[in-house]
């Protein structure tokens, strides 16, 4: 979630009980507020009664009015009742249902009588108005929000803006075709701090990057010459003459050594590369024309070790890759499989639907399926392999988010690699 978004959750989510409570609140006190009113407005009026019945005669007063409202009760002199207030109900009779009333008694001594005044004032209507000004007015609220979450929303996309322009540069930066400013100032003094800090961490990025690949390509170059000289050199002993059997059998193996170095310097040479974003160029690349071509030229190597190929490839599967790494890719992963075959096994190579699948017959592996894939992981019985064969496969599926999977079909003797893009 965008940080714009969540900014106006958590303000949505803060807000809206404060506005529930608000408009609890609102409601409660405008109706302590209307019940203080009424309360006032029933003690005046019970004055005015009190004055009233005071000044003129009982039988010059009438007791009853047409609305009975004050009511007024003729009681024992002994009786006598200080006012107080209470809630109760009358019935509407313009609605002809309960509604709420507010009552004051109390009594009031003359010379002549001692009387009981009730006086009654009816609140549901204010109680009414209210809930519905208590509502318009969390309306009113819920509406000032919406528009300050929409004016924030604006002013911080606005603020925000150089970094997300920021964040789209780095999403595009690729080491290996760096220029000089990649980053421009800005005006806000937090985002410029920022972008210099940025520059300045990318500079000595691509320095470190370009001294590594430097390196790298050195050092594989430097290894190279010395082994080939070496190879040619034993390559020349071997065709002297009167050479003893037993040194023969020495330049062999010191020749079978520094070819696994050579193989040895070129995977590790190719892993560096990988890592280093040395493939960025990618094409269209017919995997279906690709495997066809490989399998012929494993062919040989199979039949040699009377291995049975059988293949299921279907036309037009592309898959978006640099070539060179799409052919070690795949070539890994036919090696491996007649290498690690069992002796008159066979191979099937499916390819569709952007799915590659090579199955071969073989014993299960001797150490946990976890350690597959790393480097310089192999087998005890071929102690000649470098042990990178998988680790580049799988460096270069993870490079191009290919998903590559690998199971065991214990009921088959069966190792199933697959890679899906």
């Amino acid at each position: 979630m965008k940080l714009l978004l969540k900014t106006a959750l958590y303000l949505s989510l803060a807000s809206l009980p404060i506005a529930i409570f608000g408009v609890l609140m609102l409601n409660w006190f405008i109706h302590k507020s209307t019940l203080h009113e009424i309360d006032e407005l029933l003690i005046s009026h019970f004055k005015v009664v009190q004055k009233r019945l005071n000044e003129f005669p009982p039988s010059q007063f009438n007791l009853l009015t047409i609305d009975d409202n004050p009511h007024l009760a003729i009681i024992p002199a002994s009786i006598n009742i200080q006012p107080y207030l209470m809630d109760s109900t009358e019935i509407d009779l313009r609605e002809n249902h309960k509604t709420a009333i507010r009552v004051l008694k109390g009594s009031v001594v003359t010379p002549q009588h001692n009387f009981l005044v009730t006086l009654k004032q009816p609140y549901e209507e204010f109680e009414e108005i209210a809930a519905k000004l208590s509502v318009g007015v969390g309306l009113c609220f819920l509406g000032l929000l919406l528009l300050m979450l929409f004016l924030n929303f604006m002013v911080y996309r606005q603020l925000w803006k150089p970094f997300n322009g920021i964040i789209d540069k780095l999403r595009v930066y690729q080491i290996n075709k760096q220029s000089e400013t990649f980053f421009q100032p800005e005006a806000t003094e937090e985002f410029n701090l920022l972008s210099q800090t940025l520059q300045l961490m990318i500079e000595r990025i691509g320095k470190q990057f370009r001294l590594q690949k430097q390196f790298t390509e050195n050092a594989s170059h430097e290894i190279q010459t010395p082994i080939a000289v070496i190879s040619l050199e034993l390559e020349t002993l071997l065709q002297s003459e009167n050479l003893p059997e037993k040194e023969i059998l020495h330049i062999q193996k010191s020749t079978e050594a520094l070819q696994k170095i050579s193989q040895l310097n070129k995977s590790l040479l190719l892993l560096t590369k990988i890592e280093n974003n040395q493939f960025s160029e990618a094409v269209a690349v017919d995997m279906s024309v690709l495997v066809k071509g490989l399998l012929d030229t494993y062919q040989a190597f199979a039949e040699h070790r009377e291995i049975v190929i059988k293949k299921e490839i279907q036309d037009n599967q592309y898959l978006w890759i640099n070539p060179y790494l799409a052919e070690i890719l795949v070539g890994n992963l036919l090696k491996n499989a007649i290498r690690y075959n069992q002796k008159q096994g066979e191979i099937n190579c499916i390819l569709h639907q952007n799915l590659l699948i090579i199955r071969n017959k073989g014993e299960a592996l001797p150490f946990p399926v976890e350690q597959l894939f790393h480097r310089f992981v192999k087998h005890p019985n071929h102690p000649e392999a470098t042990g990178l064969g998988l680790a580049i496969v799988h460096q270069i599926a993870e490079y191009y988010d290919l998903k590559l999977f690998y199971q065991f079909n214990e009921a088959e003797n069966e190792h199933i690699f697959e890679v899906k893009w």
